[in-house]
């Protein structure tokens, strides 16, 4: 009856370790790191449970989460473009609701888009001309980090003044705001 209960409490622990592995990726910041700590806590639970390997494994996973939400690494960038593949025809959905709204130049329109799956925050419109950039942000600890959708090239070029930006296809990219790029020489 033991090895039977303990046969299901790991697979149990297990469904629920993928879930929260899941859950990350559809998290933003604070999210991100309450689940990485909810690993590390297992691995602590592990070592009182005896279970060795499991306490490797726990930490490797605490760890690995933990770097990946470092925007200073490339696997930060890694992981929101998985995410943003995921749900990118919601994000489609929400550019095609929100550019008839935007009708005169602005340099920086806050607009509420009522999806918190999207944006940890409203949505930033940027307009010049025909060009638009929307930034739909995703991470706000020091640095503001998130997904820009940008109508053509002239729209990539507002992301110029920006820390990073990288393309994910033809109008979206990954970007990190802070510290601005400087233009001085």
């Amino acid at each position: 009856m033991k090895k039977k209960f303990m046969r299901h409490s790991t697979l149990i622990m297990t469904i629920i370790k993928i879930f929260f592995i899941v859950l990350y990726l559809f998290s933003f910041t604070y999210g991100r790191f309450f689940i990485s700590i909810f690993f590390f806590i297992l691995s602590i639970a592990d070592i009182f449970m005896k279970k060795a390997g499991m306490v490797f494994i726990d930490l490797c996973i605490a760890f690995l989460l933990d770097t990946a939400m470092n925007p200073a690494l490339e696997l930060y960038y890694q992981t929101e473009k998985i995410r943003f593949r995921i749900l990118e025809s919601r994000y489609e959905q929400a550019i095609k609701e929100t550019l008839p709204s935007l009708t005169h130049n602005t340099e920086g329109e806050c607009m509420d888009i009522n999806s918190y799956i999207l944006s940890d925050s409203d949505i930033l419109c940027k307009k010049k001309d025909n060009s638009v950039a929307i930034l739909f942000t995703t991470g706000t600890t020091g640095n503001v980090t998130g997904y820009a959708y940008c109508s053509d090239e002239n729209a990539f070029q507002m992301l110029d003044e920006y820390d990073y930006y990288d393309k994910i296809n033809e109008c979206w990219s990954v970007f990190k705001m802070y510290p601005y790029k400087s233009t001085e020489k």
